[in-house]
């Protein structure tokens, strides 16, 4: 008996599977070239398809980008997602410490880099800058709404407290950038992680100096 054919996709498939593919190939070349080389030209020859079946689908560089923004907003939503659940161990680690890692996951996810690229860009292209802030701010409210759950309390002044480690650890992984020193990063960030419980009033102050 010959083996069934294999099933055909069908044209929404198909569609799909093309824009992912130059998405990828878009994604890919903002972060190993940047913005400014991330060409209609470049992306086609990296996605594998005619210049007519990107342009179907993205008929300017300025659509590209701006579809590209959705995508790399999915792929850090899907960094926060695939955390599990803390473990044993990971559960008797300080919560602030927990949601350091949180923060960081994203930050030293490949998608930061490529929104990096996405933010310069946009504070001149009103296009682009349209169609990231929104989307921007569903990811923000995501890692807040993930760090915050991860310290569990009520505290009036949590967010505020969450609010300036995310803004502290995207500076500090923005300065890393150019070169950084990661042991000053690091003793750093263990001291704010420390001046947290003072803060909040769990801790002597003399408790991480």
């Amino acid at each position: 008996m010959s083996p069934s054919p294999a099933t055909r996709r069908t044209q929404g498939e198909r569609t799909a599977a093309t824009r992912a593919r130059v998405l990828d190939a878009t994604f890919d070349c903002l972060l190993e070239r940047g913005h400014a080389a991330t060409t209609i030209a470049e992306v086609q020859e990296r996605a594998g398809v005619a210049r007519g079946t990107l342009l179907h689908h993205f008929p300017t560089r300025a659509s590209l980008m701006v579809a590209v923004v959705e995508d790399v907003a999915r792929r850090r939503l899907g960094v926060l997602r695939a955390g599990n659940p803390p473990s044993s161990d990971e559960a008797a680690t300080p919560s602030w410490v927990r949601a350091v890692t949180v923060v960081r996951s994203d930050l030293e996810h490949p998608a930061f880099l490529v929104v990096l690229e996405l933010w310069v860009a946009a504070r001149t292209d009103t296009a682009l800058r349209d169609a990231l802030v929104p989307v921007e701010r569903t990811v923000f409210e995501a890692v807040h709404r993930a760090v915050t759950e991860v310290v569990g309390t009520t505290d009036a002044r949590v967010p505020t407290l969450v609010q300036f480690t995310i803004d502290l650890l995207t500076g500090a992984a923005m300065t890393g950038l150019l070169g950084g020193d990661r042991a000053s990063h690091e003793l750093l960030v263990r001291r704010w992680v420390a001046a947290l419980p003072v803060l909040l009033g769990d801790a002597d102050a003399a408790s991480w100096i």
